[in-house]
């Protein structure tokens, strides 16, 4: 039966079967039908994150069809945007098409996706995390996203700053327009100009011939994104300063200026407030980009989020590496809990990702991620140590490393491990046996 019967005869209680989120993929609405559709309880999918109950690709493209598996259901749902939020809808479960045939659908459209430019851009709903704090960065980020001021993202590496600033821009009324991204630390002081403003034909030795336009023309109408905005020099605050006042831009070598109409988003991993009473950065420039100012949590603020975060990576890794990681041990997880994640999250998926590369079977375990210990993390330079826990659990966390050391020195013999210890033997067995230790 062709394809186009099958959707015919679906009928209205199929299509009833909707999900309402807000933009940043929190779940506001669910319908009956979708409901009754997929054996969900109303109250246990209220308030959670769109991307817990869709496995596979999760769209946030508006007007899009897309393919998603939900509480074990193979499903195709169309994406809209609707007032505050986007609209799921089911279009066809995977028990209403012959499987041959949604292959050749899927097929189609994976390849005609493909054959479209395409782009790097995030959208709210892939910055994960339930936590409180970042739920509130998120929530006030997608208010002023429609806004054309200027944005100040401050947080420390690793925290997602340009996700913010892509998610942002993904939901301004310049989306349709370019994302341009320039890493501040990347370019010479020497090329700033030609790089940031373009240069006209002969402009100096080496110069093209028909001349280049610079990062700020080619995000005419659309959002200029500044990482680390606080690594440039002086000199080069000052002309970009003009270019935030004036709104018009001047390439090297040039008689004439242009107007740009472009939206700018800044982003720093340092307190530029302390940068200009030491009178490093311009103060002029510091009140251009302080006009909303979004200061991202680090990972170890936002405690709830690091085996949400977790999972997902495992997930994505799964896709990428054809794995079958189902879950993480205990182990792997309390320490993931305990850990200050200096790097944030993008550390948390750089070890994800090396232990996904040496796991076997189906359980992510402590010893494919060779976590770094917490004395070595609290000695960084600059850093400052992680906040004191209970007693009880500080000796939790003490003795689970103990004794790790001591088994590792033993190579595994636990009698040795004990007189390395200094305890009796069966108080070691006792011990790994209430930690669950392997």
């Amino acid at each position: 039966m062709k394809l186009t019967k099958h959707v015919d005869q679906l009928d209205n209680h199929i299509q009833a079967a909707k999900l309402i989120t807000d933009h940043t993929g929190r779940i506001r609405d669910a319908s009956p039908e979708f409901l009754q559709y997929f054996s969900l309880r109303k109250d246990k999918v209220l308030g959670s994150n769109v991307r817990n109950l869709f496995k596979g690709t999760c769209a946030h493209d508006r007007n899009r069809i897309f393919h998603a598996v939900i509480t074990g259901i193979s499903c195709l749902l169309q994406v809209k945007e609707v007032a505050h939020g986007l609209e799921y809808q089911v279009l066809l479960r995977e028990n209403e098409i012959h499987n041959r045939e949604l292959q050749s659908m899927l097929q189609a459209m994976e390849m005609k996706t493909s054959n479209k430019k395409k782009t790097s851009r995030y959208g709210f709903g892939e910055i994960l995390g339930e936590s409180r704090s970042i739920r509130q960065v998120k929530d006030l980020a997608a208010k002023i996203a429609t806004s054309n001021s200027t944005v100040l993202l401050t947080g420390e590496s690793g925290t997602g700053k340009e996700l913010f600033a892509q998610a942002i821009h993904e939901l301004s009324t310049r989306k349709n327009h370019p994302f341009i991204a320039i890493n501040c630390v990347a370019i010479p002081a020497e090329l700033f100009e030609s790089e940031i403003f373009g240069y006209e034909a002969g402009a100096f030795s080496g110069a093209k011939r028909e001349g280049k336009p610079g990062k700020i023309e080619l995000a005419q109408h659309g959002t200029l994104f500044l990482d680390e905005i606080s690594e440039l020099t002086y000199q080069s605050q000052g002309k970009l300063l003009r270019v935030l006042q004036e709104r018009e831009v001047e390439r090297l070598g040039g008689t004439g200026s242009k107007n740009v109409d472009i939206r700018v988003i800044a982003a720093t991993n340092k307190d530029l407030k302390s940068l200009v009473k030491e009178g490093k950065f311009r103060q002029d420039l510091f009140y251009r980009l302080y006009v909303f100012d979004l200061q991202i949590p680090a990972l170890r603020q936002r405690k709830d989020d690091i085996l949400l975060l977790a999972r997902a990576f495992i997930e994505e890794y799964n896709r990428k590496m054809g794995k079958d990681i189902e879950k993480m041990d205990k182990d792997l997880e309390e320490w993931m809990l305990r850990y200050d994640w200096p790097g944030n999250v993008r550390e948390l998926k750089s070890y994800i990702e090396r232990g996904m590369n040496i796991a076997e079977g189906r359980t992510l375990h402590l010893d494919s991620l060779s976590f770094p210990s917490f004395t070595d993390t609290e000695e960084e330079e600059g850093r400052q140590p992680a906040p004191l826990a209970s007693l009880e659990e500080e000796v939790r966390t003490a003795e689970i490393r103990a004794i790790r050391k001591a088994l590792k020195e033993a190579d595994g013999d636990r009698s040795l491990a004990a007189n390395l210890l200094k305890i009796h033997v069966a108080s070691l067995y006792r011990k790994i046996s209430k930690y669950n230790l392997k």
